[in-house]
């Protein structure tokens, strides 16, 4: 009986180098995936944004995260706020990150 348990593990080689490395080559191809359809795509919008956020000028129409839509009175580059103008005399400071998108017309 132990004959036939000895005989049913073989030597253990694992098929040589090749057998060794095929989880790797296996693995390989998905984190490319996983970088070219995830991580990169991120990367290049988290740089549009930053990128838009650095050109924020006052007259710019702007719309926020919570949807307050105005147009920018004043922008505070040392504090990292911007003041809009939602309404007649009406003001806001946000955070510049608080700007979800420039409008354009």
């Amino acid at each position: 009986m132990w004959v036939d348990i000895a005989y049913a593990q073989g030597t253990g080689s694992g098929g040589g180098l090749l057998g060794q490395m095929s989880p790797i080559f296996l693995f390989l191809p998905l984190m490319l995936i996983f970088y070219f359809m995830i991580i990169r795509p991120q990367q290049k919008q988290r740089k549009e944004l930053q990128e838009m956020l650095d050109n924020l000028k006052e007259g710019d129409r702007v719309v926020t995260r919570g949807g307050l839509t105005g147009q920018i009175d004043k922008v505070e580059k040392e504090r990292g706020t911007i003041r809009i103008e939602v309404g007649t005399g009406m003001k806001l400071r946000v955070k510049r990150e608080y700007v979800d998108q420039v409008i354009t017309n």
